[in-house]
Order: C-alpha cells, then structure tokens, then sequence
C-alpha cells in the first residue's frame, strides 16, 4: 500500500521551505553584517621645549585633529602621570601646558595624546627630557 499526498499539500511545502530559507539567509546577512566602526586617525604633536629645566614650562603642541575635538594628553613620569585636557580650535589645534616641577633629569617623559570627535579618534605621541636647575 503506497501512500499519495496531494499536490496541493506537497507544493505547500515547498514553499514553506522557500520561505523559511530565503527568511533565514535574510536573518544570517543581518548578523554577518559588520557595525560601524569608529575611525582612528594620525594626528600630530610637537613639544615647545624637548629639553625644559626643571620648574620651568613646556607646552605640548597637537595639531591635525578635528576642529573642536577634545584633546586629553598624558604625561608619563618616573613615578606619576599626569593628565591635561582641552578642546581643539576649529583649525584642529590645541596647546597644553605643564610645569615641569622637579621631575627626574635625563629622564624620558613619554606623552600621549589621544583627541576624540563624534566616532573618530586620534592619537599620537612625543618625549620631552628635563634638564637641572642651573
């Protein structure tokens, strides 16, 4: 005894499975799609004085990031870290003082900086090394 299912029936099936596989190709280029991702950029920066004395002034000079971006530099001490924040001019610049107190001679201090606006991101770094006190 051999049992017949109805045309009606079988082309039913057929295309409940079409439709389920065209859902789930739609579903899987929808997770496979990558989001957005925030840009990350080379920005520029240059130190006023590279060889500051100690209790003296030197500004960290950053240029090339977005007009009005917010500018956070990092100074990386022998024993501390300091921070200065800013916000950019509309030409993309922004200078940041610090006072070099009595921050070890000849001794390296590496300074990041990192600008931010809307999703894209800048950094770039430079070093200054104190000098005695005459």
């Amino acid at each position: 005894m051999s049992v017949t299912t109805p045309a009606r029936t079988r082309m039913g099936s057929k295309l409940m499975a079409l439709a389920l596989a065209a859902g789930l190709l739609a579903g899987s280029l929808a997770v496979d799609a990558a989001p957005a991702e925030a840009a990350t950029k080379k920005c520029a920066v240059k130190m006023s004085n590279s060889k500051p004395r100690q209790y003296s002034n030197t500004w960290v000079n950053v240029s090339k990031v977005g007009p009005n971006a917010k500018v956070e530099t990092i100074a990386h001490y022998k024993t501390t870290k300091t921070m200065k924040k800013a916000t950019a001019s509309k030409k993309g610049k922004a200078s940041l003082k610090y006072y070099i107190s009595g921050a070890t001679p000849g001794k390296k201090v590496s300074v990041t900086v990192t600008a931010k606006k809307g999703k894209t991101t800048w950094k770039c770094s430079t070093s200054f090394k104190p000098v005695k006190k005459r």
